[in-house]
């Protein structure tokens, strides 16, 4: 990999000067070049050349499947959540443990380290003013090129628009408005520069200008690549409509939309509307369509690995990153690409990370499996149980004891000889792993307690939770195909670190939902039920019962954009929507203490509440909990002294049919055998996930709806003003800068 070379130092807060030697490897981005020190004659005179400063924008600005927390500092582009529990996903029901945003017992200000910093104004790699000035120098070095046609200047510029966009919109969405860059700024002041400080722009303009920068994109690129097969991850046609289109549906929202006005659903309703038909058009759609609901939704878990379903002439990836299995090699570190998802997934008697712990209130939020919610459902919701007669994503978003999860371990051979001699049936490895999760105490009182420590069987030892995500693995019962190449635990990296599956971040399916809470704020019932019924047929629901939707959403907004919003939360689980979600809907207070902050910013729409508005419950003053199932039986905290192991039944597949009804039984063996290993020897309990101490709980302040500068910005550029309801650095006082205003105020 070649070396860092900057274009020149940091002269005012708007601009950061950097550039990265670095590509992405993807296929149509494989070639390495030093893009810090360049002649813009030769790097833009031709289309190769061209080509590849358009890759270096795909390296900085594709989201990353890494571990980060979210902020831009330590990755280039790991300013998104992508679903793991970074201070976003851990801001929600989502996962447990305290982030900056809800910790109670620390508040966040101007100049707190810890406070979120996507502004980051540095001469780094990091910030995003390096990236939006990468852009522009594409824009600007390819409109002025006389040695490309009109097509090739079209296709790059096409995806440079829609990259400035992408930048924009990830700060608009925390900041609200933001300074507006669309030219190279010269660093060397009087030297034909132009303006250098920028104020920020008020969040309609930034809206607008995104809007136009993402409507050029649209109108020159193309919906599919030609050459599908090496340009697959190319921006599209339709990736640009459909970022318009979230843009719009948050731009509708009540965070920015206090007053519930009518033209701002209308507008998202018509963007996501032209962003499916562009899409179709790509031939982007629901992959398995019309049997995604077999062996409880077999087929909708396979879309992670098979995107392009059993037609093979669609994609439901819109929105992707592309990873590979190459070796890093020395001077090159980011020559290997990988996904560490399924790592990360991954029990740690498999050689996983085994990290990722979802909340109990996760699983007693899916719905059963009538569609319904289990406190709204006609099926009686047994929380010892938890996992019969639930929704069919629920078998494939999680993992609990006594179900198989397989894996190809190729040549590599896991089980501990020294524990075979023990346990002469135990082998955790491959095509014969099966999770059993469950604790056990060596004594009697702990089993009540939600704090002891207790142990766990097949090498687990004290990894006490009960239940995995499991959502985005690949699974070889579904895929005997692996994406990964399963590694030694001793090597780097190991066990399933180096995965090539692609990482998609968005794709149809949330298009379709984008499109369904626009229409029904916007009032077009019909057109709103009915992409919901398209994303719940797919996993097995049928007319025959209104695909589990209350049939009263039909003709009532509220109630039709609360169920829209639920199935956001059970379709897009862990994918890394949900903070966005609840931060557009102000889903952690309703919205409720806004005029504190400013008298006008009180809801005067949704009721002046978001979430009595819906019908649900702030997330405010609440914890998060994980599930533990222990035994009943008391036994030593050693492996060999698993009080269970011999009772346990076959592990299910999860092809067999999960309904019980209490007047027929139930519909499997194995499930009945399963349950009844539960009701005999299982009991459940919710240890706390945010700590032992009840009366800390989640406590969202009011003004992180929008979050503020940090001082070292306001340092930097003093005609930044402060965000509302934070503390201004140069004005010693509180913000001006009003995200839901028309007008700036004045420098």
């Amino acid at each position: 990999m070649n070396n860092i070379y900057k274009y020149g130092k940091l002269a005012l807060a708007s601009a950061i000067l950097i550039g990265v030697t670095t590509a992405c490897s993807d296929d149509f981005l494989t070639k390495k070049k030093n893009y810090g020190s360049f002649d813009s004659s030769n790097t833009y005179g031709s289309y190769s050349g061209a080509n590849e400063r358009v890759a270096n924008l795909y390296f900085q600005l594709l989201p990353i499947a890494i571990a980060h927390d979210g902020n831009g500092v330590g990755n280039v582009n790991n300013f998104t959540s992508i679903g793991w529990a970074d201070k976003y996903a851990k801001s929600t029901e989502e996962f447990g443990g305290f982030s900056i945003y809800t910790n109670p017992e620390e508040e966040l200000i101007y100049s707190s380290e810890n406070l979120y910093d996507l502004f980051y104004v540095a001469n780094d790699v990091y910030s995003p003013w390096g990236h939006v000035r990468g852009c522009n120098d594409v824009i600007e070095g390819v409109s002025g090129s006389d040695g490309l046609t009109e097509d090739e200047k079209n296709k790059l510029l096409g995806q440079a628009y829609f990259f400035r966009a992408y930048m924009y919109y990830q700060m608009v969405k925390i900041y609200g408005g933001v300074p507006i860059i669309d030219y190279v700024q010269d660093p060397i002041l009087g030297n034909g520069g132009g303006d250098l400080i920028k104020p920020r722009a008020t969040t309609k303009q930034c809206i607008d200008f995104i809007c136009e920068d993402l409507d050029k994109a649209s109108s020159m690129l193309p919906a599919r690549w030609e050459n599908d097969a090496n340009d697959f991850g190319r921006i599209t046609s339709g990736l640009a409509e459909a970022l318009k289109g979230n843009l719009l549906l948050l731009y509708a929202s009540p965070l920015f939309n206090r007053g519930d006005e009518t033209s701002r659903w209308e507008a998202a309703y018509e963007a996501n509307k032209a962003a499916l038909a562009k899409l179709d058009l790509g031939r982007f759609g629901l992959v398995y369509a019309n049997n995604g609901g077999e062996q409880n939704a077999a087929n909708w878990a396979r879309l992670w690995m098979d995107y392009t379903g059993s037609e093979g002439n669609i994609s439901e990836a819109v929105f992707v990153t592309l990873c590979n299995l190459r070796d890093n090699v020395s001077g090159q570190p980011n020559y290997g690409k990988y996904n560490y998802t399924e790592h990360y997934l991954r029990p740690k008697n498999s050689n996983g990370g085994g990290s990722l712990t979802p909340t109990a209130e996760m699983i007693d939020l899916f719905p059963m499996a009538d569609g319904k919610k289990p406190s709204e459902s006609s099926i009686q919701y047994d929380k010892n149980k938890f996992w019969l007669n639930r929704d069919p994503r629920f078998y494939r978003t999680f993992a609990f004891p006594g179900v198989e999860w397989q894996f190809d371990e190729g040549t590599v051979r896991l089980s501990d000889e020294a524990l075979k001699t023990v346990i002469p049936s135990y082998y955790p490895t491959g095509r014969d792993y099966s999770l059993w999760s469950y604790t056990w105490y060596d004594k009697a009182e702990d089993q009540t307690s939600l704090s002891a420590s207790g142990y766990s069987p097949d090498l687990l030892e004290t990894t006490n939770h009960a239940i995995y995500l499991r959502k985005r693995s690949d699974d070889y019962h579904l895929h005997p195909t692996a994406f990964y190449e399963f590694l030694e635990s001793a090597s780097t990296p190991k066990g399933f670190q180096k995965c090539g599956a692609p990482l998609i971040t968005m794709r149809y399916a949330e298009v379709l939902l984008n499109f369904a809470e626009a229409a029904a704020g916007a009032g077009h019932y019909d057109e709103a039920v009915q992409a919901l019924q398209k994303i719940r047929a797919r996993v097995g629901y049928t007319a025959s019962n209104n695909y589990g939707l209350d049939a009263s959403i039909s003709g009532d907004r509220a109630k039709l954009l609360s169920a829209i919003l639920y199935e956001r939360q059970i379709e897009l689980a862990y994918e890394g929507k949900r903070f966005d979600d609840m931060r557009r809907w102000m889903l952690f207070d309703g919205g409720a203490d806004q005029a504190s902050i400013k008298a006008s910013w009180a809801l005067t729409g949704f009721g002046g509440n978001t979430c009595t508005y819906l019908g649900v419950k702030p997330l405010n003053g609440t914890k998060r909990h994980q599930i533990i199932m222990y035994s009943t039986v008391v036994a030593e905290k050693e492996t060999s002294k698993d009080p269970l192991f011999d009772l346990r039944p076959k592990a299910l597949s999860l092809d067999e049919d999960m309904s019980y009804d209490a007047s027929t039984g139930y519909a499997n063996d194995a499930v009945k055998a399963l349950a009844e290993f539960y009701d005999n020897n299982l009991v459940r309990k919710d240890a706390n996930l945010d700590g032992n101490d009840d009366a800390l709980t989640i406590k969202f302040l009011p003004k992180y709806y929008f979050i503020g500068l940090r001082y070292n910005a306001m340092q930097t550029n003093v005609t930044l003003h402060q965000t509302v309801g934070w503390h201004d650095l140069n004005r010693n006082a509180e913000g001006l800068f009003d995200p839901l205003a028309d007008t700036a105020p004045a420098e």
